[in-house]
């Protein structure tokens, strides 16, 4: 029975640690020269986009380019398998300012959420410029700024997505001893009983 009880807690504390994924996420990018246009930035964005299918965001997700720019189109896919964000550039464009976005993020399991997000390759500009990442548990955005300008590549930058799911509640030590003493009580009037 402490067997059963003891790999029964082991198998408890493993699942706690296991990875599901991501099934679906709104992808939006902006590419944009602030300094030359107050009308807005080029925009492209995909809403409840399902994961896993390709590239989740195209050229075909061309929302407003108010400020008539040029270029500035990069493709995002997030492969499930590795939990790797690729952003790949289709031109060679000039520009000050580009962000990504994904948000609100679906995963699989319930009480999953995203623990970390860090860049693999960057590829993606010229200049070295690095990305600034941030993230919530359902949410990441990408973000590259530079003065006077820099030129994307055609190349890409790939990013790390690590989840969690979030462990069971755990009873206090207090409440955990207290039921001991209820069963070890039981026991001994049982075998008391008995007698």
């Amino acid at each position: 029975m402490l067997k059963k009880a003891i790999v029964s807690m082991l198998l408890l504390s493993v699942s706690c640690f296991s990875y599901a994924g991501l099934i679906s996420a709104d992808f939006r990018a902006d590419s944009h020269l602030p300094d030359h246009s107050s009308q807005g930035a080029k925009t492209y964005q995909s809403l409840a986009q399902a994961i896993g299918a390709g590239a989740e965001l195209n050229s075909d997700d061309f929302v407003a380019n108010p400020s008539g720019w040029g270029g500035g189109v990069v493709w995002m896919d997030f492969d499930p398998l590795n939990s790797v964000l690729t952003l790949t550039s289709q031109d060679s464009w000039d520009f000050q300012t580009f962000d990504a976005w994904m948000s609100n993020i679906a995963f699989s399991q319930p009480g999953e959420f995203i623990t970390g997000f860090s860049l693999l390759s960057n590829n993606l500009v010229t200049n070295g410029i690095q990305p600034v990442l941030s993230y919530t548990a359902d949410s990441l955005h990408i973000s590259y700024s530079s003065e006077p300008v820099f030129n994307f590549t055609g190349g890409q930058a790939t990013f790390l997505v690590q989840t969690a799911l979030q462990p069971a509640a755990v009873p206090e030590p207090a409440s955990l001893a207290i039921f001991g003493l209820a069963l070890l009580g039981l026991g001994v009037g049982r075998r008391m009983s008995r007698r």
